[in-house]
């Protein structure tokens, strides 16, 4: 038990630096969170003007992070405030999927009536009369 107690010891000092690494990370996706959530203290507005700027300090850091999330928010950048403090965007990501699911093959089937036939509309009759390709008209 002693042995394994030491090789818990060593592997936490290991670690030590890179969960204190995360942990300043969290706190750096936390103020960007912060800022695309609609808030009372600050405007649309002030809240853009803070992203931005936060988005050219970590383009401008050596963290290793910071590059790749600027460059998400780059490219974010133009939409990510659009619509103002009222727009009715999906609140989690449930909404989203119950936005782009359609309806599965029961509900689907739902709409026919009970034990109707499926049909088909890929060939709607014609009124003119076809011909052959030497003009002639079918009987």
């Amino acid at each position: 038990m002693q042995r394994l107690a030491g090789w818990i010891a060593r592997g936490m000092k290991v670690a030590r630096e890179a969960l204190t690494q995360v942990g300043h990370d969290v706190q750096d996706l936390r103020a960007v969170d912060g800022l695309l959530k609609p808030s009372d203290e600050a405007t649309g507005e002030e809240r853009e003007g803070q992203c931005v700027s936060l988005w050219q300090e970590w383009e401008a850091s050596v963290d290793p992070m910071h590059q790749p999330c600027a460059k998400v928010m780059s490219r974010c950048e133009p939409g990510v405030f659009v619509g103002g403090e009222g727009a009715d965007f999906p609140a989690d990501h449930w909404d989203v999927e119950r936005w782009f699911t359609g309806p599965t093959g029961h509900e689907r089937r739902a709409s026919r009536p009970a034990g109707g036939p499926r049909t088909r509309q890929d060939h709607a009759p014609s009124a003119v009369p076809k011909e052959t390709p030497s003009g002639a008209r079918r009987p």
